[in-house]
């Protein structure tokens, strides 16, 4: 596992040296320019002295040099060289210092000298200057002189700028070290301080038991930059914790909804047992019983679709449905119910309409939804059927009177186990389970249903599914 905290300071600690490094690079770069361009113009200043004491005259070439004026010139172990040569090639002068060497032969002017390393006649490392330049011309007898030019080089050793360049850079190498060292000291220091936020944000994490999901983090004092990671962190044990509730609702509920028809059958069972009956008795009585199974059976089916379509295994098979012809055949069974409460049903089914989807996974939601309205329609009261199909989307909307409800009942009918109406005992076969169910399929279904309440006591379910192609 990855660091953060190194790759910080890793990070960090190469960058800045690398930018030290270049920056003492550079620097090092311009100061040995600085010192050699410095070296350069003293030399051919130099050279520059040495042209002026050139003098031609009707006696020929002639230097105005003494040697006691120009020590430098003489033998030494850091003595100076210079050599001049006449226009032929021939060497007319050189100082006492060059002995039986001699100096490279290189040609500028005196506004832009020529330069060039070298390795001096005394195996010393140097630099020599190069400038050709007409002698100043001295006549006594007035005659003029055709101009003659004559090449001077001058020769000096580099042992003084290479030691200074040398200290140079040790100095540079040294104070970067130090910097580098000195910046990842403070640049530790300075991590390790950015850092206490996650420190302390990791231990409210670990504090956080499973049994108080309702803790939250701390905001204050967190860095702007982990505000984001605060804020859906606690984004996250809010929906923790609500999902735990719903858990726990949720088997509590089930419990109180399988005690009811337990508690029935337990003591329908036991009346019967109480003494002697006819046959018929006890078969009114297996009867009843075997009714409050087929109801708790079809609880724990809803319960079982639901948990599938929880995790998402709801296997959906698609095919072209008419829509009109499966609210048909749902109907078939609840006919007789609607007529034994004398409930007017309306159709407004004025065309066919075909979808793609899970025929049978349809019929299980439309049967919930046409039962809902059958059981909590108001006696003689009405039904509404309808379907419309624009953009592709077909509109089904199932609607009864006689509803209590309240805009703010309605935002619950789609949780489980609630009920609006609490007056339909659990033998009505409603634990609260039918829309819900319905929502979780229609969804898995690739559609979207919704409840609504007008001031009429009408209430009303719709589902939308794609069309079949759209």
């Amino acid at each position: 596992m990855r660091s953060l905290r190194l790759q910080l300071l890793l990070g960090t600690a190469l960058g800045t040296t690398a930018v030290l490094l270049v920056s003492c690079a550079v620097l090092y770069a311009l100061i040995s320019r600085t010192l050699r361009a410095e070296f350069d113009e003293s030399l051919a200043a130099r050279a520059r002295f040495l042209t002026a004491l050139a003098e031609h005259d009707e006696d020929g070439l002639e230097f105005e040099l003494t040697e006691a004026s120009l020590p430098e010139f003489e033998p030494s172990d850091h003595a100076e060289y210079y050599q001049v040569w006449l226009p032929d090639g021939v060497v007319f002068a050189c100082s006492p210092s060059l002995l039986d060497g001699h100096l490279d032969r290189i040609a500028g002017t005196p506004g832009d000298p020529a330069f060039q390393t070298v390795t001096l006649p005394d195996g010393r490392p140097g630099r020599i200057v190069g400038m050709t330049f007409v002698p100043r011309q001295e006549s006594e007898d007035g005659q003029p002189r055709l101009p003659m030019e004559v090449t001077l080089v001058v020769g000096r050793e580099t042992l003084g700028l290479q030691a200074t360049l040398a200290r140079v850079r040790g100095l540079l190498i040294g104070v970067c070290l130090v910097a580098v060292a000195l910046s990842s000291s403070v640049l530790t220091w300075v991590v390790r301080r950015s850092l206490k936020p996650v420190d302390r944000l990791s231990k409210q994490i670990a504090d956080i038991g499973e049994d108080d999901l309702s803790a939250r983090i701390g905001a204050a004092g967190v860095p702007k930059e982990m505000s984001p990671v605060v804020e859906r962190l606690n984004d996250l044990l809010a929906r923790l914790n609500a999902a735990f509730q719903r858990e726990r609702r949720f088997t509590g509920d089930v419990a109180h909804e399988l005690r009811t028809p337990l508690a029935g059958l337990r003591s329908m069972l036991e009346l019967a047992l109480s003494r002697d009956r006819t046959p018929e008795a006890y078969r009114k009585v297996l009867g009843d019983c075997l009714a409050i199974n087929h109801e708790m059976q079809r609880m724990v089916e809803n319960l079982l679709h639901l948990a599938r379509a929880d995790a998402g295994q709801l296997e959906v098979r698609r095919e072209a449905v008419d829509i009109s012809t499966v609210i048909r055949e749902c109907w078939k069974p609840l006919r007789e119910k609607a007529h034994a409460r004398e409930l007017t049903v309306e159709w407004r089914l004025d065309e066919s309409h075909t979808i793609e989807t899970d025929r049978d996974k349809l019929r299980l939601v439309l049967q919930n939804i046409l039962d809902n309205a059958v059981t909590h329609a108001n006696d003689s009261g009405n039904i509404g059927i309808s379907m419309t199909g624009e953009n592709g989307i077909v509109a089904l909307t199932v609607g009864n009177t006689g509803s209590s409800l309240s805009a703010g009942d309605v935002q619950h009918v789609f949780d489980r186990f609630w009920r609006g109406d609490s007056s339909y005992p659990v033998s009505e076969g409603h634990y609260g389970l039918g829309l819900p169910l319905c929502k979780a399929v229609i969804e898995q279904l690739g559609g979207s249903i919704q409840a609504s309440t007008s001031g009429d006591g009408v209430f009303a379910i719709t589902i939308r599914l794609p069309r079949a192609g759209s």
